[in-house]
């Protein structure tokens, strides 16, 4: 089974999201959080701090784990604020939930922004 950490930078209700390349030979072109797989040797937490900082060059700050989504992928999911701003070189934005469900994201995402959808 894949592990996948993702981070869920939220601010003034809005999430970060950035787009695959076009030629991305996986998903490409497709809206997501950032994070990444979960190596052998690391917790989630530890694979997530790795992901944020080579994706977006940010340190993690506090991070809240929320339930683990099974799928095709076994998603862990972090709500996350960290000191600075997110940087990347695709393209990227902020979009609220009802934004994100019209974009072109994972199916493993879409399960993700449902239960979004139930947090404070």
């Amino acid at each position: 089974m894949i592990e996948v950490a993702l981070a869920l930078i939220r601010e003034e209700g809005r999430y970060f999201l950035q787009r695959r390349g076009a030629t991305n030979p996986v998903l490409p072109g497709l809206w997501e959080f950032p994070g990444g797989k979960v190596e052998p040797s690391e917790t989630p937490l530890a694979a997530l701090r790795r992901e944020l900082l080579e994706e977006v060059g940010m340190d993690l700050g506090e991070a809240t784990a929320l339930p683990v989504l099974e799928g095709a992928v076994r998603l862990h999911p972090f709500l996350c604020e960290g000191p600075g701003r997110p940087r990347t070189e695709l393209a990227w934005g902020w979009f609220t939930l009802r934004e994100m469900v019209k974009l072109p994201i994972p199916p493993a995402n879409a399960e993700l922004i449902r239960h979004l959808s139930r947090l404070p």
